[in-house]
């Protein structure tokens, strides 16, 4: 952590020369560069030694109380106390003004113990209950509670809640003082915040510097804050052991499944390739589930695995008395296979969401800047930059980081490969020079995308806006060059889907079958069906649901989803609709103001294709898999490219200094709450979330965020 820390703010003060290397001399802007970040490393190390240790100084002075003596039930031969989980433990006749309480957890204890504390005081004859809180062994800061009485204490009662543990404790005392903590890392993390508020606050220089002039400067702030994004996007990606399936030891890397069965399928796939399979069953499917009637009946098969003492693959495609992978084949002939092939090991899927995920940031990155020194010049570095980080943050991609399951690589590889090929295809229809390669190699993209994630088929729309008038004007179509050009295009297409008609064909028995609706899963995917009533549902949960905000780390919770719709509904944990948590997009509502500026330069058809696609995306989704905070990924980055380019408008017609509207601000502020909202999205509480799996580093971050409980 403090590793990251550390490059982030490197990262970032080289941002910060970068800004002022062209306008001062070398001597005015060393010293400038210098007293900025001298004044905010003062700033936050000031923070650290007084605010952040309130605790230490409020309770300076304290007597402490030794409460063990009530534990002597409980006491072992070792002189520790085993406590049951459940157990309630009273502490009587206290007579104490109470301002905190120790709680100091055994090394032999779980990693994570919660207790609730019942409590009475002058205005509280009866024990009234506290929030429940959980104490971190890895964490001796967790096991100090604060408590806010309204004078003396006679009664205090502590629950541990979970029933089924044990938990070993060394003392219980009140009033205890509590010690002095510097961290550096909350030190970094902060300047790093500052600083990054520092570069783009609205009066920035960078907002009077044109993207399409100052090459250079964009140019090298480009490369920093690739760089930062790269260093978080592994960070993310690393802090769940459980979807990692690498260890470092002393030999280097080694690899390993995980424990998770079904997370392996596409290891699984590239083995029965190499031993010419398809199907990923060593052909031991149980003959209960080839009797069954309807084998995808989720209840059904639940109470047949009951009644036979018989295990099914789960979220496989079963067809014929053989388990499919259902999942895009173009990840594994990508990744798993060649490093199945050549390592006889299972490729790790967090390192491929991680490889992608760098790719997509920094095909984002060369996606907007080539829109803004082609299209949108006037548009400022500040806009462009802050524009660009937003999008890679803010679209869904940093939750596949955050679980880069097997479930991820498809979605992370799809949407990537979308990318670059909008870019090649721009910069192929524009370009005098190598014009065929590139629209060769967008097709190529746009072709592999569909072989990630089908629906990402809906994305290649994009092509009729992008060609229609560059083929169709004076006939350039009906031309020997533009036959070629059409056929460049075109071939990429051709080949993949004649690649994966082929595999789905010898799988399935029919070429436009992907298997999916074969999948052994929570419902029966095979009678799903298209229905309207659940369209309404899922265009309010995946754009408008506001987001459930709270007042604990991580400040977001799941939403609750409720629907009078009568039928079988999908969903798993969801954090608000897309367009409601991420200000950033609320750009896409001024499309009507930059109408003008976006015909005039070509991209008003564009914009309006990508909204509908990205609604399509939204049903698409809806109908055939419900729910899952996972898939909006798959519409998001349709959502910001259509928000980046409203935002380019609006920059590049306006004149900043005599507008009533101050476009800065707006994008300086929309954008902090979207990374902010982003952030908390990578910390949520869901199933398999650091906060079970990686209770050392939740409980490290959770405690210097709320350095006041």
């Amino acid at each position: 952590m403090i590793f990251l820390c550390i490059a982030i703010a490197v990262s970032f003060a080289v941002a910060s020369f970068v800004i002022y290397r062209k306008s001062k001399t070398a001597a005015s802007l060393t010293k400038c560069c210098v007293w900025a970040l001298a004044a905010i490393l003062v700033l936050c190390t000031g923070l650290e030694l007084s605010v952040f240790n309130i605790n230490f100084y409020t309770s300076a002075g304290n007597n402490p109380t030794d409460l063990t003596a009530y534990l002597e039930q409980y006491r072992t031969p070792d002189g520790t106390y085993e406590i049951p989980g459940g157990t309630e433990i009273e502490f009587s006749e206290i007579n104490l003004d109470i301002q905190n309480i120790r709680i100091d957890l055994n090394d032999k204890s779980s990693s994570a113990v919660e207790v609730t504390l019942y409590l009475t005081d002058e205005a509280n004859q009866y024990y009234f209950a506290t929030p429940e809180r959980t104490l971190y062994k890895s964490t001796p800061k967790s096991e100090y509670i604060n408590i806010h009485t309204s004078g003396q204490s006679e009664h205090l009662k502590i629950r541990f809640t979970d029933d089924d543990d044990i938990i070993f404790i060394n003392t219980v005392s009140v009033n205890t003082e509590r010690p002095f903590e510097f961290s550096i890392a909350r030190v970094l993390v902060l300047a790093t915040f500052l600083l990054f508020l520092y570069i783009f606050r609205p009066t920035s220089p960078l907002y009077r510097m044109q993207a399409g002039k100052k090459r250079d400067i964009k140019h090298d702030l480009t490369v920093a804050f690739i760089a930062i994004q790269c260093v978080i996007i592994m960070f993310v990606g690393t802090m769940n052991p459980t979807f990692l399936g690498f260890d470092i030891t002393d030999d280097g890397l080694e690899f390993q499944e995980l424990s998770l069965e079904h997370h392996n399928q596409y290891d699984r796939l590239a083995q029965a390739i190499l031993d010419g399979k398809l199907y990923i069953d060593n052909e031991d499917v149980p003959q209960s589930l080839i009797d069954m009637e309807n084998p995808y009946d989720t209840a059904a098969r639940q109470v047949n695995s009951h009644l036979t003492g018989d295990t099914y693959g789960w979220d496989v495609a079963y067809f014929n008395g053989h388990y499919y992978v259902y999942f895009g084949i173009v990840p594994l002939l990508l990744m798993y296979l060649p490093f199945r092939a050549l390592f006889d090991a299972p490729f790790p899927s967090a390192m491929g969401v991680i490889i992608f995920a760098m790719l997509f940031a920094v095909g984002v990155f060369k996606l907007l800047g080539y829109l803004c020194e082609k299209y949108f010049k006037k548009v400022s570095v500040g806009a462009y930059m802050l524009t660009a980080i937003a999008f890679v943050n803010g679209c869904g991609v940093m939750f596949l980081v955050k679980r880069p399951d097997f479930y991820s690589v498809p979605i992370m590889t799809g949407i990537t490969f979308c990318v670059w090929g909008i870019y090649c295809w721009l910069k192929g229809r524009d370009s005098e020079k190598r014009r065929g390669s590139k629209l060769f190699l967008g097709s190529m993209f746009c072709a592999l995308a569909v072989g990630c994630r089908p629906q990402t088929v809906l994305i290649c729309a994009v092509a009729l806006p992008l060609f229609i008038k560059y083929f169709f004007k004076d006939k350039f179509i009906l031309s020997k060059k533009g036959l070629k050009e059409l056929t460049l295009l075109a071939i990429p297409f051709v080949a993949v889907a004649g690649g994966l008609m082929y595999y789905n064909y010898i799988r399935f028995g029919s070429p436009f079958d992907f298997g999916s609706g074969y999948n052994l899963t929570t419902n029966d995917v095979s009678k799903r069906g298209f229905v309207l009533g659940r369209t309404g549902l899922g265009i309010f949960t995946y754009l408008f649901q506001p987001p459930q905000f709270t007042a604990t780390f991580p400040f977001i919770e799941a939403v609750s989803i409720e629907t009078n719709y009568v039928g079988k509904t999908v969903y798993e944990y969801c954090f608000g609709g897309l367009i409601t948590s991420l200000p950033v997009l609320w750009f896409v509502f001024a499309l009507n103001s930059a109408r003008q500026k976006l015909k005039s330069n070509g991209f008003f058809a564009l914009t309006l294709t990508l909204l509908g696609i990205g609604l399509a995306l939204v049903i698409a989704d809806t109908q055939a898999g419900g729910l899952l905070q996972r898939y909006y990924s798959d519409f998001g980055f349709v959502f910001f490219l259509a928000s980046a380019l409203v935002i380019f408008a609006l920059f590049d017609k306006e004149n900043l200094k005599e507008s009533n509207i101050n476009l800065p601000s707006l994008l300086f502020i929309s954008t902090i709450f979207s990374l902010i909202y982003t952030i908390s999205l990578v910390f949520s509480v869901a199933d398999g979330t650091i906060d079970t799996q990686n209770t050392s580093l939740y409980a490290s971050i959770l405690h210097l965020v709320e350095f006041w409980i």
